[in-house]
């Protein structure tokens, strides 16, 4: 059945029902997966929209060590109660060979290119964080619980979180103990009202990304129509999935 104007009803229903979601994901405090094997630059694209522009916001990025990071060229406030980075270089004992091929992969990170060779503010901003996963735990958990504190109450999406280091950790550590690492990670930004984003560069129908996915309150898909960027969600609790969209705009 359609309307007089030739929209599906059903097409309809689908696209307020994801507005819907995308209201509630700001609104309640979330945490997305953002899947699919495609090269780094445009996880790149969409995690600085994700990440957000504007000076109120605070913002945290576990990356891989890619320095300095194109993501956050339109950063003005350096100072650490606005903007930390964290660089992972948690291993344990079989994860040397497998974090360094991980790293190498076109999905492994975002680019560089957007800011000064000096890095500027941003390498102020870093923070070397190694040891085991629960030291990185420990490390991400505080950081949270400080920009809570520094702001007396986070608002609604105030505080934005970029993690790209599932890869490593899965090469790593055992899925188990990654999932149990992420339960954690999810609850503590919902908590705090924030919106986070968990980056695993492989398909969206891997054991890996359909093993984590409950943990998240929606898949983020991304692909490539032919040279074009594009990305769509699923919204875990509305069952609702967007239409292929490209990759533009903050949130």
């Amino acid at each position: 059945m359609t309307r007089g104007d030739g929209v599906d009803d059903e097409a309809v229903g689908t696209t307020v029902g994801v507005a819907t979601a995308l209201e509630e994901l700001k609104s309640d405090g979330s945490a997305l997966l953002v899947a699919g094997a495609v090269p780094g630059s445009i996880y790149s694209r969409l995690s600085a929209g994700m990440l957000g522009e504007g000076a109120d916001r605070r913002r945290l990025l576990v990356e891989q060590g890619r320095s300095p990071d194109a993501r956050l060229a339109a950063v003005d406030r350096w100072t650490p109660e606005w903007t930390r980075v964290f660089r992972c270089q948690v291993a344990s004992a079989r994860s040397s060979a497998g974090v360094a091929e991980s790293q190498s992969g076109s999905g492994a990170g975002p680019g560089s290119a957007a800011l000064p060779s000096d890095g500027g503010g941003y390498d102020r901003a870093v923070e070397t964080v190694d040891g085991s996963i629960a030291d990185l735990g420990v490390a991400v958990c505080g950081a949270i619980g400080w920009f809570d504190d520094v702001a007396g109450g986070l608002d609604p999406a105030e505080l934005r979180v970029a993690f790209d280091c599932v890869n490593p950790l899965l090469s790593a550590y055992s899925p188990e103990t990654v999932f149990r690492f992420l339960h954690l990670f999810t609850h503590q930004i919902r908590a705090a009202n924030g919106m986070g984003h968990v980056r695993l560069s492989r398909p969206v129908d891997s054991a890996a990304v359909r093993r984590l996915a409950p943990l998240f309150d929606a898949v983020v898909e991304l692909d490539l129509d032919g040279s074009e960027p594009i990305h769509r969600w699923h919204f875990r609790d509305a069952a609702v999935t967007s239409e292929w969209l490209p990759i533009d705009g903050t949130a």
